[in-house]
């Protein structure tokens, strides 16, 4: 796998990813992001245009020890990989995510 910086540059190198089987049911996607106020928001926003069926009262959260970051982890039903690279590619553009994996 490779990974892919904010300015859509890659890094490392790339192996054979595993193969999907879409409908993917219960898809986990995490995002990290600086814990600023509207992040969670905007993230919320990004899911609901990609895959409007995901629950947002099922996120899992978990802050860092200093609190300056904080990671979520949602369940989605993965339709496709352009659905996958598109909801990524939003969630890029959200200037608090670092990282979405």
């Amino acid at each position: 796998m490779a990974l892919i910086t904010k300015e859509g540059n890659q890094v490392g190198k790339q192996t054979d990813a595993p193969k999907i089987e879409f409908p993917c049911d219960n898809y986990v996607v995490k995002v990290v992001s600086m814990d600023t106020e509207g992040a969670h928001a905007d993230i919320v926003a990004c899911f609901k245009t990609h895959a409007p069926e995901m629950d947002p009262n099922a996120v899992t959260t978990n802050r860092s020890s200093k609190g300056r970051f904080v990671s979520f982890s949602f369940r989605i039903v993965a339709q496709s990989e352009a659905q996958l690279s598109a909801l990524h590619a939003d969630l890029m553009a959200v200037n608090a995510v670092k990282m979405v994996l």
